[in-house]
């Protein structure tokens, strides 16, 4: 009895990962397809960002492969540098000087979703179940990242993503729109652990987007 049981839990956790496996490419394929993501190398973005109904910012956001990024404030028809990053090092502006200056401990994040190709990546998925998010049921999926644990909740009906929790945040997506075949939230609202929720609302996005690498020096 004891074996059959150990057989019955390994094909259960089989069952599982595979479950997980393919609502994340089901998520990736109704999309835009997988090819299509991975064929994505850079984006433009043109957002409002909100911490409170008095306190609007526009930005200007743009991430290329393998990966660079430039976020910028537009104040006055004019950019101002919030963060940047070479390849190899960060950057933000120093209104003091008017020069750029390095960031310390800054850690970039990657330019495509972890979910992307996870398994060549080392990352594991596994389905945790189904829950009700905001009336929706949903998927709720973990990624394994090594020693860091993220969470995805997927739509039972459409497998868009509508949630994001990882150590740093929660985050939830919606208002999503098709550019260029490729499908993407145009409202995010996010709530940093121990911050003030914030909301972005994307005015354009860009896919593919031209843009000159000398958009990612800073020095």
């Amino acid at each position: 009895m004891n074996k059959i049981l150990i057989i019955l839990f390994l094909l259960t956790g089989v069952a599982q990962a595979q479950t997980a496996q393919q609502i994340i490419e089901q998520h990736l394929q109704n999309s835009g397809g997988i090819h299509a993501w991975n064929q994505l190398n850079s984006i433009l973005v043109e957002a409002e960002v909100s911490v409170d109904v008095s306190e609007v910012v526009s930005v200007l956001i743009e991430h290329k492969r393998p990966y660079f990024k430039r976020v910028s404030y537009i104040i006055n028809n004019k950019e101002q540098l919030s963060e940047g990053y070479d390849g190899r090092q960060a950057f933000t502006f120093n209104e003091l000087n008017g020069k750029y200056r390095l960031l310390s401990n800054y850690t970039p994040d990657s330019f495509e979703t972890d979910i992307l190709n996870y398994e060549k990546k080392g990352f594991r998925a596994e389905l945790i179940g189904k829950e009700k998010l905001n009336g929706k049921e949903v998927f709720k999926i973990k990624l394994i990242k090594n020693t860091i644990v993220d969470y995805y909740y997927f739509d039972t009906e459409n497998y868009q993503l509508l949630r994001e929790e990882n150590q740093l945040e929660a985050v939830n997506y919606s208002d999503f729109k098709s550019v260029k075949g490729l499908s993407f939230a145009h409202r995010i609202e996010a709530t940093p652990i121990g911050g003030k929720e914030y909301v972005v609302v994307m005015k354009k996005i860009v896919p593919n987007a031209a843009i000159d690498d000398s958009r990612f020096k800073f020095n």
